[in-house]
C-alpha cells in the first residue's frame, strides 16, 4: 500500500464531497465512516481501541476462507492507497496501529452555519442520535466537537500529524483552493469528481442526490434559506454559543487571506 488518508470531519461537512474528488486523482480503496458513532451513542458498542493495520485491511478485503492469500492481496495492493473516513469524532481517535505505510490526516470542516442547517434538516429525515433534533447535551456534544475541530484548523491545537486542513465552503467555491490542496497533497489536479453528488448517507439533506453531475446548481453556501420556521429558531438556538460564531469568524477572515491552513512541503509523499 503507497498511502493512507484518514479523513475528520463531522457529519454533513462535505466530506464525502471531498473524497470523492480525491479519489478521482489516484488509484483508491475508500471505506467509509470505519467507526460508526451511533452504536457508540445509544450504547449498543463501546468505543474499539486502535487496531493492527494490517489485521484491520486483511479483515476487511479478504472474506475468511481466503486469508490465506493476504499475501497475493498485499502485492495487488502496492500501487493502491487506501482513504477511510471517521465521523463525528474527537480527533484523539486513531483507528489503526502499526501502519506500514505514509499516513495523511484530512481535516475537513465547514461553516456553523450551513452546517447545523444541514444536521437539523438530515435530523427530520432520519432516526440517528448523531443528529439530535432540539438543544439539550446531544447537541452540546455537537457543538463541542466542530469547537475543537475548529481549533485544530486554526492551529490551536495539534491532535493531528501530518495534517492538511480543507475548508469545505473554500473547496466547493472556488478552483484555485482546489488546486492549491492538491498541490498540498502533492498530486496532479484534476477536478473530475468535483461534480459528482455521493449516494452515500443519502446525498445531499436538502437535494438528495438531485444535482448529481452539477453540484454547484446546489445552494450549499445558504442552507438557512432553506429552513422552516421552526428550523430556523433551533438554529438560531445553536448559534447562540458565543464561542462558535468567534471561532468561525476566524475561520471566514483566514480564508481571505490564506487558501489553505498547511503549506505544502518539499517531504510531502505523493498520493498517486
Amino acid at each position: 500500500m503507497k498511502k493512507v488518508i484518514i479523513v475528520h470531519g463531522l457529519k454533513r461537512s462535505g466530506n464525502h464531497a471531498i473524497i470523492n474528488w480525491l479519489k478521482s486523482h489516484g488509484s483508491f480503496i475508500f471505506f467509509n465512516n470505519v467507526i460508526p458513532i451511533a452504536p457508540i451513542l445509544k450504547g449498543r458498542k463501546n468505543f474499539p481501541p486502535p487496531e493492527d493495520f494490517n489485521q484491520w485491511l486483511r479483515r476487511k478485503l479478504l472474506p475468511r476462507n481466503l486469508q490465506f492469500a493476504y499475501f497475493l492481496m498485499k502485492i495487488a495492493l502496492r500501487k493502491r492507497s487506501l482513504i477511510v473516513s471517521l465521523e463525528d469524532h474527537d480527533l484523539n481517535v486513531k483507528p489503526f496501529l502499526r501502519v506500514p505505510c505514509d499516513v495523511t490526516n484530512i481535516l475537513i470542516i465547514r461553516d456553523p452555519y450551513n452546517l447545523f442547517s444541514s444536521r437539523i434538516r438530515k435530523s427530520s429525515l432520519v432516526k440517528n442520535p448523531a443528529y439530535p433534533k432540539n438543544t439539550g447535551p446531544a447537541m452540546n456534544r455537537v457543538l463541542k466537537l466542530w469547537k475543537s475541530h475548529a481549533r485544530e484548523y486554526l492551529g490551536e491545537t495539534n491532535h493531528l500529524e501530518n495534517k492538511t486542513c480543507i475548508y469545505f465552503n473554500s473547496w466547493f467555491a472556488n478552483r484555485d483552493y482546489r488546486q492549491s490542496v492538491s498541490r498540498t497533497l502533492n498530486v496532479e489536479f484534476t477536478d473530475h469528481g468535483f461534480f459528482k453528488v455521493s449516494k452515500i448517507g443519502g446525498g445531499s439533506s436538502f437535494d438528495k442526490t438531485n444535482f448529481d453531475g452539477s453540484n454547484q446548481m446546489m445552494n450549499v453556501l445558504d442552507r438557512r434559506s432553506s429552513l422552516t420556521d421552526y428550523e430556523q429558531r433551533l438554529l438560531k438556538d445553536i448559534l447562540a454559543d458565543d464561542e462558535l460564531r468567534e471561532l468561525a469568524d476566524r475561520i471566514t477572515k483566514m480564508n481571505h487571506v490564506s487558501v489553505l491552513l498547511q503549506p505544502k512541503t518539499d517531504h510531502t509523499p505523493s498520493l498517486k
